[in-house]
């Protein structure tokens, strides 16, 4: 065997070695922030009917999927579209600058409390659209084993902006901005032999949520915090390319959920959590088409649901999956 194909598979063991490692510590920290609802559900029914405690589970679940929800449409898959490599240095010291435009949609599903009234609620989909703006700067190469095999804790820096688009007719009372830094990180850059693979780490701070339900009186306000972490492999065929990833999102911030008792006239339940955190996983892949310093590409994904809640008697599932795609165009020079 030479030394080329020796180093290949040193290569591809590191792969293997680097990805489990990313697998286990993530996911170890994902069970450490693993989300209890239990407590604001309990303070916000505190003192009050049966009823009123089956009205403060939906709207918590609520609340949490609507928070979930909003996060995966701004952070989606790959924190920069079409590339599973990071895009490195110029010749010389200048740094290789790579601005991407997306259009996505994400749907998720949540307890039906609008106009329902209070107690138990069936569940309804609601349709999250979303632009997002990014920018990534190739600031360290990296090092390179042979000709082939570079790239090597390579670092880009990235820096988003999202806008999304929340329906007053699905009880939302504005739209959600949110902006996005964080710095990509590679294993190898994509080359004959190898697939390109990155690990990023994003952090994303958006302003409260508001939803309402002016018939009912039922009111959630969630704060839009999200720390997200991906694992992304590629492989260029020409101009074509192919790639897929899966990572995790941890949403933090207060909730607040004021529920009124159906059956105390003038009672309600209110409940506030000053930062929870909640985790789910996310899987995605795509495609990409790259013409000179352009590239076109298309991704689809979903995140994976929430834990169940014991004895909730709703039709809502808190484990349903929230499906998603977006289309990018994106300029690197």
């Amino acid at each position: 065997m030479g030394v080329s194909s020796r180093l290949a598979l040193r290569s591809r063991s590191a792969i293997r070695r680097v990805s489990f490692c990313f697998v286990v510590v993530v996911g170890r920290f994902g069970v450490v922030a693993a989300q209890d609802l239990a407590p604001l559900i309990d303070q916000c029914a505190l003192g009050g009917s049966a009823e009123l405690r089956t009205s403060c589970e939906s709207a918590v679940l609520a609340a949490q999927a609507i928070r979930g929800g909003v996060a995966v449409a701004a952070t989606a898959g790959a924190d920069l579209s079409g590339s599973s490599s990071t895009i490195g240095r110029r010749l010389g010291s200048t740094p290789r600058v790579s601005i991407d435009f997306r259009f996505r949609v994400a749907r998720f599903s949540m307890p039906d409390i609008l106009g329902g009234g209070a107690g138990i609620a069936a569940d309804t989909d609601v349709y999250v659209y979303g632009v997002t703006g990014s920018v990534a700067v190739g600031v360290l190469n990296g090092f390179s084993l042979m000709p082939t095999v570079g790239g090597i804790l390579s670092l880009d820096l990235l820096a988003s902006a999202s806008l999304l688009f929340l329906g007053e007719s699905d009880g939302f009372s504005g739209n959600e901005g949110l902006v996005s830094v964080g710095g990509r990180l590679g294993i190898f850059r994509e080359s004959f032999n190898l697939p390109g693979v990155t690990v990023s780490a994003m952090r994303s701070f958006g302003q409260q949520v508001d939803w309402t339900d002016a018939v009912s009186g039922e009111q959630i306000d969630t704060g839009i915090s999200t720390t997200s972490v991906r694992a992304i492999i590629g492989k260029d065929f020409f101009t074509f390319a192919v790639f897929a990833g899966f990572g995790w999102n941890w949403d933090h911030g207060e909730i607040r959920v004021q529920v009124p008792d159906p059956t105390i006239p003038g009672g309600q339940g209110i409940g506030f959590a000053d930062d929870l955190t909640t985790r789910r996983s996310v899987y995605f892949g795509g495609v990409s088409i790259t013409r000179l310093v352009w590239t076109l590409s298309i991704e689809g994904g979903w995140a994976g649901g929430y834990d169940g809640l014991a004895g909730y008697p709703g039709v809502y599932d808190p484990g349903a999956m929230t499906p998603f795609v977006s289309v990018a165009a994106r300029i690197t020079i």
